[in-house]
């Protein structure tokens, strides 16, 4: 169908035969709205070479979110052996990640047990939520090495690759051994 009115024609131009029409340097640095759809507005202004650039807040916003928020580091010390962590197993609470009821996308998650008891067995036990009731959703054993050369590593990588939470997701760790070290952690989450 073809446009009825001169401001139709004019919001039916591409962004090359604008430059066509108007040229180059009538664009240089010229900022423009551009009416969508939806009837909001979004800023347009051409590079110095007369490309349009569309900034759209809405498509910022999320944008925004790719890169992730910033890693957390820390430590936590506690007694990994006869205390008791908040699902009453014995061991301790390392760190809880995210919140509930806010979606995140967690990349990754890494313990540094490298301050625990050569050969000493530790589980690491995560938990979280489900239909509304805290369960224990992993729960793994490893054993603490005498060494650092690989496979025997201080560092145990928990998550590696991406997993949706939703729920806060609480880490806990017990040592078959009495012990009131330091277990490092370090993880990265992205807001959905």
């Amino acid at each position: 169908m073809p446009p009825n009115t001169e401001e139709d024609k004019v919001r039916g131009l591409s962004p090359h035969d604008l430059r066509r029409i108007l040229g180059d340097a009538l664009l240089a640095g010229v900022k423009l709205l551009g009416k969508k759809s939806d009837d909001t507005f979004e800023n347009i202004k051409s590079d110095d070479e007369g490309r349009l650039q569309v900034y759209d807040p809405k498509v910022t916003s999320q944008t925004d979110k790719l890169a992730g928020e910033t890693p957390v580091s820390g430590s936590t010390t506690a007694n990994w052996n006869t205390g008791t962590g908040t699902s009453t197993e014995a061991g301790g609470d390392v760190v809880t990640l995210g919140a509930n009821n806010t979606k995140y996308k967690l990349h990754s998650l890494l313990l540094d047990v490298s301050a625990l008891t050569d050969g000493a067995s530790i589980h690491v036990k995560l938990f979280m939520q489900v239909n509304g009731v805290e369960k224990k959703v992993y729960d793994q054993t490893f054993i603490v090495p005498t060494g650092t050369t690989p496979p025997d590593t201080d560092g145990l990588w928990i998550v590696n690759g991406t997993v949706g939470i939703h729920e806060a997701l609480r880490v806990e760790v017990y040592s078959d051994t009495d012990e009131s070290k330091a277990i490092g952690y370090d993880y990265m989450l992205e807001a959905m």
